[in-house]
């Protein structure tokens, strides 16, 4: 029995970037050629070395083709470009998202020009090795102290180095939503299915549950609160019925289970830049230290 990829089709973007960052506030205008796949088709990791990192954001772009489908040997400008067409983030944003990594985990790689024949002379005397450098989404699980990305308390990662999301932390996180839903339905507050209070709340109870050794430090817990930003603002939309920004439950699913496009899905508008993903990091922040003076931790 043969099993074959599941193929989803995913919305289509445009081209062209017109990226305004409200840092610099300067405009300009990059073509995106790095794409290895033209249709986007979500397929899932179908080969054992296929490599994936803990997070959805990166694995969506493989999983779709914007980056390698392999997860592996993927360059520097090919990521840049493709967080910034897929998910509308500014330049300036984009580098502060992929230079850490690389500077961390990228690797050199030599490759012998094998193309001219053993018996061309001339051929051979005149090819070069070529040097890449290039990162692999695995690398980007290692847990450890200092410059390590990875961090404890993931929404649906577990506190060590994965490559998939846990199903029980996913259940628990989805069933968590659909918890703050059931409650916006039977109450006289108008509030969405998963609020940015409720996003909060899920990132307290995940941190409260670490043991002592193991509690977040500066660094990751500000990696931590960047993911928690990106994520409200990605997915985050007014609805008529609500009074404040949501995010709708087949959202979460689809991205944090699946690690693909969602359904209907369109990236923001706006372009999303260093102050706007600062600023909803701070209020998350705010909204977290709000729980934990309520709850007495």
């Amino acid at each position: 029995m043969s099993i074959l990829p599941t193929l989803i089709s995913a919305p289509k973007f445009p081209s062209l970037l017109h990226i305004e960052d409200d840092c610099f506030h300067s405009k300009a205008s990059i073509a995106f050629t790095a794409s290895r796949d033209e249709d986007h088709s979500y397929i899932r990791p179908t080969f054992p070395n296929d490599s994936r990192a803990p997070c959805p954001g990166l694995n969506t772009l493989a999983n779709h083709g914007y980056i390698p489908r392999s997860g592996r040997d993927i360059s520097f400008l090919t990521l840049v470009r493709a967080i910034m067409e897929v998910y509308n983030i500014s330049l300036p944003l984009a580098l502060m998202l992929t230079v850490p990594g690389f500077l961390i985990y990228a690797r050199f790689q030599l490759h012998s020009n094998s193309s001219a024949s053993f018996l061309d002379t001339e051929s051979r005397s005149r090819s070069f090795p070529s040097i890449s450098y290039s990162i692999t989404l695995s690398s980007l699980a290692s847990f450890g102290p200092g410059l390590k990305i990875a961090h404890r308390a993931s929404l649906v990662h577990p506190d060590y180095p994965s490559e998939k999301p846990d199903t029980n932390m996913l259940h628990g996180f989805l069933n968590y939503a659909r918890l703050c839903q059931r409650i916006s339905l039977h109450s006289d507050e108008q509030r969405g299915c998963f609020t940015i209070h409720d996003l909060a709340s899920f990132r307290v109870s995940r941190e409260s549950n670490l043991p002592g050794p193991n509690k977040l430090d500066g660094i990751h817990e500000q990696v931590a609160l960047g993911e928690s930003s990106l994520t409200w603002l990605l997915f985050a939309k007014q609805s008529p019925s609500s009074a404040s920004p949501d995010i709708s439950l087949s959202h979460l699913e689809q991205w944090f289970g699946e690690e693909r496009i969602p359904d209907g899905w369109t990236r923001p508008t706006e372009t999303i830049g260093l102050i706007n993903a600062r600023k909803v990091a701070g209020q998350v922040q705010k909204e977290m230290k709000m729980v934990r003076e309520a709850k007495g931790k």
